[in-house]
C-alpha cells in the first residue's frame, strides 16, 4: 500500500469512528466499527484473510481445544488468538472492534449486549452438570467448616466480582440459606487462592478448574459444595461475534460455528486427551492434569435458552446489570436470531446428534427463573424435546 493509500485508509477509519460515534448506553461505551476497521478483507470475499479470536485461560474455552486440533483450519479459516487474562479484556477488545470474535462467558456476553455493544452469542460450550460438576467451594482438610451453614461469617475468596462463582451465590442463598450477604468476600486472583487458603488469609475459596485441582492435589483441600448441588445445570461459555462481522462474513461465521460444534463433540468423546491439551495450554503441572474437572460440552453447540435467562436474572440479582426494559428483546436479538441465522445452518451442515445431557438441562430446575422453564424454550428446543 502506498503512503497516500495508507493516509486515505487512516482518514476513512477515523471518519468511520466519528460517524459511528462514541455513544453511552446503559453506562457503557458502544463503538460501531465497520468491517474495514476490523482489519478484514472486503465483504466480497466470503472468508477474511485472518480472524482474531479472544481467549481466556480456562478449560471451558472451546477454542483452546479447537486451536490444538486445527478445527478452524479444516474450515479453511486462518485464525490468530488474542490471549487475555480474563473475560473483561476480551469484551473490551470486541467493543473496540480490534477483534471480531471471542470465547467468553455467557454472563459477560449478555452484559455487553445489554450495554449496546454489538455482539451476538448463539453458542454454548462448557456446562456444569450433576455428572460433570465444575466450580466448587473448598476448605482445608482440617477446617471446622463441614457444610454451607458453617460458612456464615467466614471469609471466602473469589477471583473477581461478576464471575460465575459470584453470580451463583444468590441461588445458594435460596437453596442452602447462606448467600453473599452472610460471608465476607475477599477478592484474590484465582491462581493465588490455594496459597491464601493454606496461609489462613481466607477460610474458604470458591474456585473453578484448574485452580480447584491445584488446591486439592497440592494443598490437600476438600469440597464443601459443588455448584451443581444447587444449580444443577449451568452453561458457562459462549462464542461471541461482532454483529458487523457476521453481516460482512456470514459464511465465515457459520464455519466458525461448525468448528465449534465439532470441537465440543471431540472434547466429550476424548476427555483424557482434552485434559492433556488444557493442562499444557494452561501450564498445569503434569501430575495435576489428570485431576482437572472437565465440564460437559453441548454436543450441538447451540445456546440453551433457560440457561441464558437464568444468567440474566443472576446478573440482575448480583447487581452486575441493571434490569433492562425488555429482556426478551435483548435475548432474541443477541442469542436467538443469530442462532437461527448462523447456528442452525452450522448444525445442519455437521449433522445434529442426540444430546441427553442438554435434554435433561432443558427440563432442569433453575432457581432464579420466575416462570416455568418451558416458557423460555426456543423453537428448536421445543422440537428437540418432542423427539
Amino acid at each position: 500500500m502506498s503512503s497516500r493509500d495508507k493516509a486515505v485508509a487512516t482518514e476513512l477509519h477515523r471518519r468511520d469512528l466519528m460517524a459511528g460515534g462514541l455513544r453511552l448506553g446503559s453506562g457503557a461505551l458502544a463503538v460501531m466499527i465497520s468491517a474495514r476497521a476490523l482489519g478484514l478483507s472486503p465483504a466480497i470475499a466470503k472468508v477474511p484473510e485472518k480472524i482474531v479470536i479472544g481467549q481466556v485461560p480456562f478449560n471451558t474455552e472451546v477454542t483452546i481445544y479447537a486451536e490444538a486440533l486445527g478445527q478452524f483450519k479444516e474450515e479453511g479459516l486462518s485464525i490468530e488468538y488474542h490471549k487475555a487474562i480474563g473475560g473483561p479484556a476480551v469484551v473490551q477488545a470486541l467493543a473496540a472492534g480490534s477483534i471480531p470474535a471471542g470465547d467468553i462467558g455467557v454472563g459477560p456476553a449478555l452484559t455487553a449486549a445489554a450495554r449496546k455493544i454489538p455482539l451476538v452469542s448463539p453458542a454454548l460450550g462448557g456446562i456444569g452438570t450433576p455428572t460433570h460438576p465444575f466450580s466448587r467451594i473448598m476448605v482445608l482438610e482440617d477446617s471446622p467448616i463441614r457444610s454451607v451453614a458453617d460458612l456464615k461469617g467466614k471469609k471466602i475468596a473469589l477471583h473477581q466480582r461478576g464471575v460465575m462463582e459470584d453470580l451463583v451465590l444468590p441461588a445458594m442463598k435460596i437453596s442452602n440459606g447462606v448467600g453473599p450477604q452472610d460471608m465476607e468476600i475477599v477478592l484474590i486472583p484465582s491462581p493465588n487462592q490455594p496459597q491464601a487458603l493454606s496461609q489462613g488469609l481466607v477460610d474458604a475459596i470458591f474456585v473453578s478448574p484448574p485452580t480447584d485441582a491445584v488446591a486439592e492435589e497440592k494443598f490437600n483441600a476438600r469440597t464443601v459444595i459443588d455448584v451443581a448441588d444447587f444449580v444443577p445445570y449451568l452453561g458457562y461459555g459462549t462464542f461471541s461475534l461482532r454483529q458487523d462481522f457476521v453481516e460482512a462474513y456470514p459464511d465465515a461465521a457459520t464455519r466458525l460455528l461448525k468448528a465449534w460444534i465439532r470441537t465440543c463433540r471431540w472434547i466429550d468423546d476424548n476427555a483424557a486427551q482434552a485434559n492433556a491439551i488444557a493442562g499444557a495450554e494452561l501450564g498445569i503441572a503434569e501430575e495435576v492434569r489428570p485431576h482437572l474437572r472437565l465440564p460437559y460440552f453441548a454436543r450441538n453447540g447451540l445456546a440453551v435458552l433457560p440457561n441464558v435467562w437464568q444468567i440474566y436474572y443472576m446478573l440482575v440479582a448480583g447487581k452486575v446489570l441493571d434490569p433492562v426494559d425488555d429482556p426478551g428483546r435483548l435475548i432474541e436479538q443477541s442469542v436467538v436470531e443469530p442462532a437461527r441465522r448462523i447456528g442452525l445452518p452450522a448444525l445442519e451442515a455437521v449433522g445434529q446428534q442426540p444430546d441427553p445431557e442438554v435434554a435433561a438441562m432443558l427440563r432442569a430446575r433453575y432457581p432464579l427463573l420466575p416462570n416455568a422453564v418451558e416458557t423460555y424454550y426456543s423453537d428448536w428446543e421445543q422440537a428437540l424435546l418432542r423427539r
